[in-house]
């Protein structure tokens, strides 16, 4: 249901559509999610405007992070991507452990069904969700979790999350390594394509960090991974 919030930003956002941006984006996504064509700076300027100018920020804490998670629920990309930058540019440093089942939402409630959404919530909220913390073993298992989900893009969601931070390896913390690989090797059990692309990029950042380690799971499981995923997984090996 939609919230005065995201219909303010929803009318914002339609007044800066652009129809040449929008068929762009839905030709490159092939339709996977409807666009409005908004560039993103301008989506960005709307969130933070509106932020200010409606009186969001003097909200609670608690209040701002349900309202930028309801924005997953608006069925365009841009509106979507205003609940991303909401949360990775004004409410980051709000978020705690505690709070990764309210993060899980728009991927259990099925409002993330794009590669493209998925993959910015994980890199610009998630992924530094985890790195920022002093708990950040608990943040990172407790986001690992997910990849027993029966949602595709919530186990997607498992493994694009470390992608910016599996060349670090073990200077992450000790058994990141483990933990990864323990998500790589739910993901490579299901033969969709959004689940083991997550793998062969999440595998490929690791294998700067641990190429012994990353060579020794393609070749275990060179058997379930798609030549796509086995492509990227092996592209920083040396041989293989």
């Amino acid at each position: 249901m939609a919230t005065p919030l995201s219909q303010t930003i929803g009318a914002q956002l339609a007044a800066a559509a652009d129809d040449r941006t929008r068929e762009w984006w839905e030709r490159y996504l092939k339709g996977s999610v409807p666009f409005r064509g908004v560039p993103m700076a301008t989506t960005r300027r709307v969130v933070h405007d509106t932020w200010r100018r409606v009186g969001v920020d003097q909200l609670d804490g608690e209040a701002q992070i349900q309202l930028a998670l309801a924005q997953f629920a608006e069925p365009y990309c841009e509106d979507k991507l205003a609940g991303v930058l909401a949360l990775s540019e004004l409410l980051l440093d709000r978020l705690t452990l505690r709070h990764v089942p309210a993060l899980a939402q728009p991927l259990e409630r099925g409002h993330i069904e794009d590669w493209s959404t998925c993959d910015w919530y994980c890199v610009k909220v998630l992924g530094r969700f985890v790195a920022m913390g002093e708990d950040r073993r608990l943040r990172a298992e407790a986001i690992a979790g997910w990849r027993t989900s029966r949602a595709l893009w919530q186990r997607r969601a498992a493994a694009v999350s470390f992608v910016n931070l599996a060349s670090q390896g073990e200077r992450f913390f000790d058994g990141f390594t483990d933990l990864v690989l323990t998500v790589c090797a739910a993901n490579v059990a299901d033969a969709a394509r959004f689940s083991q692309t997550s793998v062969g990029w999440l595998l490929r950042e690791l294998s700067g960090a641990d190429p012994a380690r990353v060579q020794q799971f393609v070749e275990e499981h060179r058997g379930s991974m798609s030549r796509e995923a086995l492509k990227a997984a092996s592209s920083h090996l040396s041989s293989g």
